[in-house]
């Protein structure tokens, strides 16, 4: 079965670094017109932002160190900073649940797994991932219908997803519906799907 691989474009990285500069450029400034004007109102704000700015790169950090780890297969490490990276993000709680839940599934933790993709789901019903991801650790169990429902609903959120469409159609294979896989690879084809296309000419054709 084909894995998502969940990643974050950490932009938002570069657009701080910016901000940080600008700060560091007017702080002379600012602390003149506290000193003048607001005594120590101004800094408490600059203090309140930096605390701000380090929350972010402690996140990014934690969330980086535990994709790095996964990617080497040390999915005990990984968890232990996504557990970190948690207590650090108000706004990427999907994502970082999700990957949690995939180095669980990796360790065979299905339940757990599971339970960290619905608490995504929990935050956004329309996170895709969440399914795809689900759908993987349902299929591991055995539970072929849950895996279908799931990539069914990623499939209604983003109807171009080809990997959706390849991964439900070999579940149907599983439980005897070919002519559903068929469909669902003529389906991933359509959407420049090679792969399946050498599994159509070898089931269906």
């Amino acid at each position: 079965m084909r894995i998502h691989n969940t990643t974050i474009a950490l932009g938002i990285s570069a657009a701080i670094a910016m901000g940080l500069s600008l700060l560091k450029g007017n702080q002379k400034i600012v602390l003149l017109s506290t000193a003048l004007v607001l005594g120590g109102g101004l800094m408490i704000t600059l203090r309140n932002e930096d605390d701000s700015n380090k929350t972010v790169r402690d996140y990014e950090y934690f969330f980086n160190r535990a994709q790095d780890k996964f990617e080497v297969a040390n999915y005990e490490g990984a968890i232990l900073d996504y557990n970190k990276a948690l207590t650090l993000s108000p706004t990427e709680i999907c994502l970082v649940y999700s990957m949690r839940g995939n180095a669980k599934r990796n360790l065979c933790d299905f339940d757990g797994a599971i339970s960290d993709q619905n608490k995504a789901l929990d935050y956004d019903p329309l996170y895709a991932d969440a399914y795809f991801n689900r759908s993987s650790a349902k299929f591991k169990m055995g539970d072929f219908a849950g895996a279908i429902d799931d990539y069914s609903q990623v499939i209604k959120i983003n109807p171009k997803d080809s990997d959706a469409f390849f991964n439900r159609a070999k579940v149907k294979k599983e439980i005897g519906d070919l002519q559903g896989a068929c469909k669902d690879w003529r389906k991933a084809i359509d959407l420049g799907d090679k792969e399946a296309e050498k599994l159509l000419k070898e089931n269906c054709e």
